[in-house]
């Protein structure tokens, strides 16, 4: 180009001294023939632009998603074989690799991808024949040249072969201290050099410099580690179109919204802020702001890793051998043709596909806009168009700026993505736990437009006045959400909640299995009193408990994971009451075989009892109670068998310290006979007691068995 301008400035020249001659002919000449040089130099310097635009390929697309990412396009044209050098910072360079997408629409091929590696530092110094990965000191790189050829500079320059170094022991004034010497090894012999007085160390061999030097280079490329060039080689004929798309970390963009309040309606205004941080001009992009959570992470891909390999003798291989191979005990089943079809790139899932000849992209007609509402009057009136029309990439909503976008490099921008009239109903919502006595000032907001709208602050105008801040979630088209921005004072709310206690509902008997069903009763009272000059629709939220079930109102306006909400209107300087009956049943089985009499007295006491089932209670609380008794005299026959036991073994070991022929010992023989007697008799009682228990519990079981009573 600067060829080009050089030469059309000669040309001016000898145009201006031309014109001085008389003779016309030479003059035509001699401009034929200075056209015939401009055109070739033109034709270059086209040439050579053109090369130049194909390398910048600019940047006309940019999609941001909320996840942190973003996705950027370059489009451009390129003639016959070009090489397209791109530039990014280090730490984008692994999205860079995790994500580039290449494409030539006009039959060219993609060449591979070349960038320079990040080889750790330490291993690349190591990798040359004098290491100097370590740091080391002159002593230490002294030794790493021993044997090679040097020139030591030392008051005279001496030519030889370094022989290593060594320190010596050498007195200083009343100290020993350590001196080191550089041995050198030179046509006279070897000679020592004190370190001292070394001025230079010169490197004879020619392949050792040269290698210390890209040592050297290296350490001060490592330092440069700001940005790493990324090389493209599209590989063709003719002129054509390419694309290169990328991903790289971006600010997760941001939505704010205004929203005007009054008499004629809710009009709601919706901004994205917009950071660019990237190293280029976005200047008239396709900007879209996609909202979405997709998984994004980033993976270490620049640095080369290498494994450590373990160190194997080599062995002598045996002959060859045939193998059986076993039979699959199971086969995965081959995939569909569908699902066997290559994926779509990025840049055609989100802005049609183009084929492999090139043909142009399907664009997505974007929707229709909105007809224009009645303008608000005041703060809504004159409010900013929106510049984005809404739209779905796969599972996310897109908002497609409809008109170029200019952010200069590291600047930030607002754009309305936003302006419509939307539907909601002004409310005071109370809730105990946030404030027990005052509710907030609401609005159930209804996204009637057809954009989805992302999360975000909103700030809210009521009539013409500041109203305070809300927030707010995602909201899909149609959904409705409910936003508090203010505290309503002039309205107070009192709670007040009572707890019965827990009651039986119904008994029955089935199998020999009673069921009771008892219920707990919760009544919650909101008192309300509308202090205000204007009618309030109260929004009451109760909480949500589980198990329990609402009783009163039957149905309630709505329902969260965690609250009731209940509408009241109540009139300015009146008062509302809203009662909220809850019931928590809970049903109790119990096998009335292993029951006791004293429960079934306590059943018999509930007055929910039919008559029937009272009656059939009464009766086994009988037969519990005669084998309750038998079961005591088993017990208490049992308690005299121990008695005898330990008496006797009190009564024999006294026996072993008698005289037999004693009156004691007389005593003690008389007193164990009755003993005994009584002994093998109560044995026998218990026998028949256990035997009679087995009776009355088998009597029990069959008469609850046949039990089929409520």
């Amino acid at each position: 180009m600067v060829c080009g301008t050089v030469r059309l400035f000669v040309l001016l020249k000898v145009w201006h001294k031309m014109m001085k001659k008389a003779d016309r002919k030479i003059i035509l000449r001699r401009l034929q023939m200075r056209a015939f040089r401009l055109t070739v130099v033109v034709a270059l310097v086209l040439a050579l632009l053109g090369a130049v635009s194909a390398a910048e390929l600019p940047l006309t697309r940019v999609q941001l998603f909320s996840s942190g990412v973003g996705y950027f396009e370059r489009d451009g044209k390129v003639e016959g074989t070009t090489t397209v050098e791109m530039t990014f910072r280090t730490a984008q360079i692994n999205d860079i690799l995790k994500s580039l997408v290449l494409q030539d629409f006009g039959g060219g091929k993609i060449a591979p991808v070349t960038y320079a590696p990040q080889d750790p530092l330490q291993r690349t110094l190591g990798s040359f024949a004098l290491d100097i990965s370590d740091n080391p000191s002159l002593m230490q790189l002294w030794e790493r040249l021993k044997g090679s050829k040097v020139l030591v500079t030392a008051g005279s320059a001496v030519e030889g072969t370094a022989f290593g170094a060594e320190t010596q022991e050498k007195a200083v004034g009343d100290e020993i201290q350590e001196v080191p010497y550089l041995n050198l090894l030179t046509a006279k012999g070897l000679v020592q050099f004190p370190l001292s007085e070394v001025r230079s160390v010169k490197i004879l061999d020619p392949k050792l410099e040269a290698d210390l030097q890209k040592a050297l280079e290296a350490i001060d490329k490592a330092r440069a580690t700001d940005r790493k060039p990324v090389t493209l080689d599209f590989q063709g004929q003719g002129a054509r179109e390419v694309r290169v798309g990328y991903l790289l970390e971006t600010p997760v963009w941001k939505t704010t919204y205004r929203l005007v309040s009054d008499k004629d309606g809710i009009l709601l205004q919706g901004w994205a802020i917009v950071e660019n941080t990237t190293d280029d001009d976005w200047k008239g992009v396709n900007l879209s702001l996609v909202s979405g959570r997709p998984v994004s992470f980033t993976q270490d891909l620049y640095e080369p890793l290498y494994l450590s390999r373990p160190e194997i003798p080599v062995t002598v291989a045996a002959a060859a051998r045939p193998r059986v191979y076993e039979e699959a005990i199971e086969r995965k089943a081959e995939p569909e043709v569908a699902d066997r079809m290559e994926a779509a790139p990025l840049a055609r899932a989100a802005r049609g596909v183009r084929g492999a000849a090139g043909a142009a992209p399907a664009m997505a007609t974007p929707p229709a806009a909105p007809a224009p509402a009645a303008p608000m009057r005041r703060l809504a009136e004159g409010a900013a168009d929106a510049m984005a029309a809404g739209g779905k990439v796969g599972t996310l909503f897109q908002y497609a700026i409809t008109q170029p976008v200019t952010i200069p490099r590291q600047q930030s921008a607002m754009i309305p993505i936003i302006s419509d009239r939307v539907e909601g109903e002004k409310l005071s919502v109370y809730n105990a736990a946030a404030d027990a006595r005052h509710p907030m000032n609401g609005i159930m907001l209804k996204n009637t437009s057809k954009l989805h709208l992302m999360g975000g602050p909103i700030t809210v105008f009521d009539g013409e006045a500041y109203g305070g801040d809300a927030l707010i979630e995602d909201i899909a088209p149609g959904e409705q959400r409910l936003l508090t921005y203010a505290m309503d004072l002039p309205v107070e709310v009192e709670s007040q909640s009572t707890a019965e206690p827990q009651k039986l509902l119904t008994a029955k008997i089935v199998n020999g299995v009673m069921t009771l069903t008892y219920k707990q009763r919760f009544e919650t009272t909101y008192n309300i009193k509308n202090g205000a000059d204007e009618k309030r629709v109260m929004l009451i939220e109760h909480p949500l408990r589980q198990d329990w079930k609402l009783i009163e109102p039957k149905q309630a306006d709505e329902r969260t994971r965690s609250a009731y909400r209940f509408k009241v209107p109540v009139e300015a300087g009146k008062t509302g009451k809203l009662v909220v009956v809850e019931e928590l049943p809970r049903v109790q089985e119990v096998a009335l075989v292993s029951a006791s009499a004293a429960q079934t007295q306590l059943w018999i006491a509930q007055t929910e009892l039919s008559e029937k089932l009272r009656a059939a209670l009464q009766k086994l609380t009988g037969l519990q109670e005669e084998a309750a008794a038998l079961s005591q005299q088993r017990a208490e026959k049992e308690t005299r068998i121990k008695e005898i036991e330990q008496e006797q073994s009190r009564i024999r070991a006294n026996m072993k310290e008698l005289d037999r022929a004693s009156e004691l010992y007389r005593q003690y023989v008389e007193k164990l006979t009755k003993q005994e007697t009584e002994f093998e008799a109560l044995r026998g009682q218990i026998a028949e007691l256990r035997a009679k228990e087995a009776a009355k519990k088998a009597e029990i079981a069959a008469y609850v068995a046949g039990l089929d009573v409520q």
